[in-house]
């Protein structure tokens, strides 16, 4: 039975005794038992948090345990498969096959992360002598560009000046006024 349904339970005999006492105790009673039912369910909800928190804690002890029983049973596997390893019981061969199966599984594993280090040590390696020949490549191309990259005056192209400006003004200035009239007749001879 839950807490609301006791509650609801209590509530309905009170409500039904209302109807045959004074209603100024009655009143006062469903408060008291109120009370009392609130009360009742305070102490159970601190009780249940109380025990989930044993519960938990427990819990947690017996994983430690239960890592601690593991650690034993490895050691002890450990030990036996270096004493008896090659003369082992016959009940425990397929155990002892597969500790080695698995043993072999991991030194593959190791093998195959130290090649693929490697590797990648190889490749930084060959990337890294790459960009140094490159840098000495730049380095000889910026040397050969300084020299090329002197122009002599004859070779730069000419820069507007106030100088420069007004002699080409001048110059045409000096065509003669018929052959500028010359030039703006239509031909009227074809």
């Amino acid at each position: 039975m839950s807490l609301l349904d006791d509650l609801g339970g209590k509530l309905n005999k009170l409500t039904g005794k209302l109807k045959d006492a004074d209603l100024g105790d009655k009143i006062s009673e469903v408060g008291n038992n109120v009370a009392d039912a609130l009360s009742m369910g305070a102490k159970t909800a601190y009780g249940r948090a109380k025990n989930a928190a044993e519960v938990g804690g427990l819990k947690l002890k017996l994983a430690d345990a239960r890592k601690e029983e593991a650690a034993a049973f490895e050691k002890f596997g450990r030990r036996y498969m270096e004493l008896h390893g090659e003369d082992a019981d016959p009940d425990l061969l397929d155990e002892i096959e597969a500790i080695k199966a698995a043993g072999r599984k991991v030194e593959s594993i190791r093998k195959a992360i130290e090649d693929s280090r490697a590797a990648q040590a190889a490749a930084e390696a060959e990337m890294k002598e790459k960009a140094e020949e490159q840098k000495a490549a730049d380095v000889e191309e910026d040397a050969g560009d300084e020299f090329s990259e002197t122009v002599t005056e004859e070779e730069r192209p000419a820069e507007h000046t106030e100088e420069g400006d007004a002699s080409k003004e001048a110059e045409e200035e000096s065509v003669s006024e018929p052959e500028k009239a010359a030039d703006q007749q239509p031909d009227e001879q074809n």
